[in-house]
């Protein structure tokens, strides 16, 4: 399914990313909250709500989809940086007139739901970046050197027992033979036998 258009132009697209991306900078949410909605408009995505430019190219408008009404008016209270623009039962638009501080990122993220950016110490990041540098290395040499050696398999043991006598003379054991149900009800062997042509 293809995505249809909302911008007019490339340079229109490419300015309301680069301001979302300033927002995402700001709320310090993870990458992939960045992303086109089903329209093609460029938004962030929680799981409770999308923020989308204000077409001003200074503010942002929030949707928010609550739990309950009572939900709604205690987020509403929360959210008191911005400014209610549509106020429904238990949803909303916000508008949000400039970059939040700390505290109304750490807000936003909440209310909407969308999952913050891993911060990592320069020592941890610099011992992730050699950890994963070592691992696409030995993938590399892994492919393109020889093959992994193939595991030997266990010689199999020979059982020396000797196998059971079988017999071939229908004569030699009718016994047998009728106990292991070959011939018909009540008919014995040297019946069958004297019968046979």
């Amino acid at each position: 399914m293809s995505q249809r258009d909302t911008y007019d132009s490339g340079a229109e697209a490419e300015a309301d990313r680069t301001q979302q991306k300033a927002l995402l900078a700001a709320l310090g949410a993870w990458d992939r909250a960045l992303r086109r909605d089903e329209c093609g408009a460029w938004c962030i995505s929680g799981k409770h709500g999308r923020i989308y430019t204000g077409g001003d190219g200074k503010t942002w408008v929030m949707w928010v989809g609550c739990r309950s009404g009572l939900h709604w008016t205690h987020t509403k209270k929360r959210l008191d940086f911005c400014t209610v623009t549509q106020d429904g039962d238990a949803e909303g638009c916000l508008r949000l007139h400039a970059l939040p501080t700390a505290c109304e990122a750490a807000v936003i993220r909440d209310v909407l739901g969308i999952r913050k950016r891993m911060e990592l110490a320069p020592d941890d990041l610099e011992r992730r970046k050699t950890s994963m540098t070592r691992l696409a290395l030995a993938r590399i040499l892994g492919s393109a050197g020889s093959p992994a050696p193939e595991p030997t398999p266990e010689p199999a043991q020979i059982l020396d027992a000797e196998p059971a006598p079988t017999s071939t003379n229908p004569t030699t054991e009718p016994s047998e033979r009728s106990r292991s149900g070959w011939g018909h009800e009540g008919e014995t062997d040297t019946a069958r036998l004297a019968t046979a042509p």
